[in-house]
């Protein structure tokens, strides 16, 4: 699973370099026009903040679940360290200085934009957690983490690539980290 993602995400990387196509263009102002801040949206979005991991390995290990506490103390130095060096490499800009876009709540205007931190955080959060959930929370979970990353494209923040190939990039380094603890099944 994480090398598939992995894959993906690379693949992703590739065609979200340069200008941002036509049809990504459409699919972002559709996305982002019309109704201004929803404050709403600022709720799931909190799934996709740096806090997340942190609280996860807090929680791992209160409940002595020491595969979960270390996997999650690790996956935020992981995934910032991959966010940063990707956005280097592939150098995409924000819609802001592409398009004009409706900026929305905190939405950044400033620095690369592939991948989204966001949509990483939030569906690498969620892979870490699914062994210890419930079937239907995860389900849930999996919900939130798409309006995650339909929220950083109707702020302004990302393109639709950019929070696609950010939930490739968490689901990759979640299973990666599940894989290398020895999580492969729901406990």
């Amino acid at each position: 699973m994480a090398a598939g993602c992995g894959l993906v995400f690379v693949g992703l990387g590739a065609v979200a370099a340069g200008h941002p196509h036509r049809w990504e263009r459409g699919l972002f102002r559709v996305a982002n026009q019309g109704g201004g801040s929803i404050p709403a949206l600022r709720i799931p979005q909190q799934l996709g903040t740096p806090w997340l991991l942190p609280t996860m390995a807090v929680l791992g290990w209160v409940a002595k679940r020491p595969r979960l506490m270390v996997a999650a103390a690790l996956a935020l130095p992981a995934e910032k360290g991959l966010e940063v060096g990707v956005k280097k490499v592939v150098d995409r800009r924000r819609p802001a200085q592409v398009l004009e876009p409706d900026l929305h709540d905190d939405a950044p205007t400033e620095g690369p934009s592939y991948p989204s931190g966001h949509a990483a955080i939030a569906s690498c959060g969620v892979v870490l957690a699914t062994p210890y959930l419930p079937m239907a929370v995860t389900a849930a979970l999996w919900g939130t983490v798409a309006v995650t990353a339909y929220t950083r494209v109707h702020q302004g923040a990302h393109f639709p690539l950019d929070a696609v190939g950010g939930i490739f990039l968490g689901i990759g380094l979640g299973s990666l980290l599940n894989y290398t603890f020895g999580v492969t099944d729901r406990v």
